[in-house]
């Protein structure tokens, strides 16, 4: 194991050395460092999903202060940035330790490599590997707490108990997303409970203990994370961003006086997360632009199938193909028991998410979401593998290049990997057809364009109505995370990029025949 982390400390190491500061990395530092300093209240919009949790990439800084009081940088904080995303690989680590567990207690000594080889070198999972977001430590928390709840159903021990609340806390802390784990554990529990002989009036009485106990740890761990910033502000007090959260005030009068045993700061992110999935894309108030998928920008809401088609391109075809074939090999060999007692914690998370990212989410802005149930996903293969190696030979070779094809396809982008896409996606020049926000634009882009046009001085800077020249430009700017009439680089969408630098900036060579072809110049002022 400590082999597979130190090759993945190095590609994400050097990786990120390569890359940007991306769209979102500034507000979740600067939120940290004002939770640093005891003030967790969000007090601008882009604070609504932000989380004490990445304050870890201060530590660098941190340390430096300790040593240096005097240390100061009046570099607008670049260098406490790029600092900062190294400390974010210790998310992986405490994934791959929860994956190499608990693939251990499922498949044996060597039931553990091939799943977490394959998780920390998958595409995705190494772009956000070093990003100060949440998406990743997300994951982590969520395997993390899983495990534990699932030794806990099984043998019953309390330790066990506490240390799954201790994780759902912070996974509640992480991303509100999270908070609906909740409703996923009793599930869960159901299923599991259905398995084994209890009384039912043994079971009720246990139940009714240990859900306090869980509830309370619960509620420690997200008091003390934001320092019980005004904890127990009774009901009737808080006043409401969100139409949701206002009718809710008015609907319960009853608890009006009741102290609310959470931080304000959080019941305040939810509320604001709410409000602004209420406000709708594009508004004034609101953080996001819309759902852009296949062309086409969703003014009112989402895809149910956004994820899927999302999925479809960006998860290498070797994985995907290992994917289909464990899902076969589920259905084929189901076994009841087998589910309840050990699968139903795999799978059943990642449908929970799935529905619930699918259907229930209004901010449905990149793939990185999904990194929540990726451990989960790639725990699940381990059975496959298993399998084949009671198998014939041929069977093993095939599986074999199946797992190999991954790496090669990550080579072909490494290190600018966030675009990365899979075989299906012919023509990367022009990806932004089917997909953009940050599974392919995540604003990494800003550096490469400078290094190109540096390396290149015979391109301009992309004119903002139809001319002949040559161009480079970001693909973020081709399809803008603004409203389309308000994107002065629309026109590029009519051109056919000649090139392709760093897989996410498209170049340009427009001639007046191109426009002449795309309708911005008439023939006849042509022959004039």
């Amino acid at each position: 194991m400590l082999i597979f982390l130190s090759l993945h400390t190095g590609a994400s190491f050097y990786y990120i050395s390569q890359q940007n500061i991306t769209f979102d990395e500034p507000q979740y530092i600067e939120y940290a460092k004002r939770w640093l300093h005891g003030k967790p209240e969000r007090i601008v919009p882009l604070d609504d999903s932000k989380s004490p949790v990445v304050a870890i990439c201060w530590a660098p800084r941190i340390v430096r202060q300790c040593f240096n009081p005097n240390y100061r940088l009046n570099d607008y904080g670049r260098k406490d940035q790029a600092e900062g995303r190294y400390m974010m690989i210790l998310f992986s680590f405490l994934t791959a330790l929860y994956v190499y567990k608990w693939c251990r207690d499922l498949y044996g000594f060597k039931g553990w490599w091939l799943p977490l080889f394959l998780l920390l070198f998958d595409p995705l999972y190494l772009a956000y590997s070093t990003l100060i977001t949440t998406d990743l430590a997300c994951g982590a928390f969520l395997v993390a707490l899983l495990y534990h709840y699932k030794k806990y159903l099984h043998k019953g021990h309390l330790s066990q108990l506490y240390i799954a609340g201790l994780y759902t806390g912070l996974a509640i802390v992480t991303k509100q997303t999270m908070v609906f784990s909740v409703l996923l554990l009793p599930i869960l529990s159901i299923i599991n409970w259905s398995q084994q002989n209890m009384k039912p009036p043994a079971k009720l009485k246990r139940v009714a203990f240990e859900v306090v106990i869980f509830v309370i740890i619960l509620l420690l761990v997200i008091n003390v994370t934001y320092y019980f910033h005004h904890t127990f502000i009774p009901f009737e007090k808080y006043v409401f961003e969100s139409q949701t959260f206002i009718q809710l005030q008015k609907a319960l009068p009853l608890l009006h006086k009741i102290p609310i045993p959470l931080p304000e700061a959080y019941i305040q992110s939810l509320d604001m997360i709410k409000a602004h999935a209420e406000y709708g894309p594009g508004k004034l108030n609101s953080t996001y632009n819309g759902v852009y998928l296949f062309g086409k920008l969703n003014l009112t809401g989402g895809y149910w199938y956004y994820y899927l088609v999302t999925f479809l391109f960006k998860m290498p075809l070797g994985n995907l193909l290992l994917i289909f074939s464990s899902v076969f090999l589920f259905v084929k060999i189901f076994n009841k028991k087998s589910f309840c007692i050990d699968y139903s914690f795999l799978v059943l998370p990642i449908i929970f998410y799935g529905i619930l990212l699918s259907f229930f989410n209004n901010f449905q802005t990149g793939i990185r979401h999904l990194l929540l149930v990726f451990p989960l996903l790639y725990i699940g293969l381990g059975k496959l593998f298993v399998e084949v190696a009671k198998m014939r030979l041929r069977f093993q070779w095939v599986i074999g290049a199946l797992v190999l094809q991954p790496i090669l396809s990550l080579g072909l982008f490494y290190p600018f990997i966030i675009p990365y896409t899979n075989e299906l996606v012919t023509n990367k020049k022009e990806v932004y057809n089917i997909m953009m926000d940050s599974s392919i634009d995540y604003g990494q882009s800003d550096s490469s364009i400078r290094k190109f046009m540096i390396d290149h001085p015979n391109y301009s800077i992309p004119a903002i109505k139809p001319i002949t020249g040559r161009f480079a430009l970001p693909m973020a700017h081709v399809i803008d995370r603004k409203l389309p009439d308000q994107n002065p680089y629309n026109w590029y969408q009519k051109m056919r990029p000649c090139g392709l630098y760093r897989n996410v900036v498209l170049i340009y060579n427009i001639s007046r025949k191109d426009l002449i072809n795309a309708g911005f110049v008439s023939s006849e002022s042509n022959a004039r």
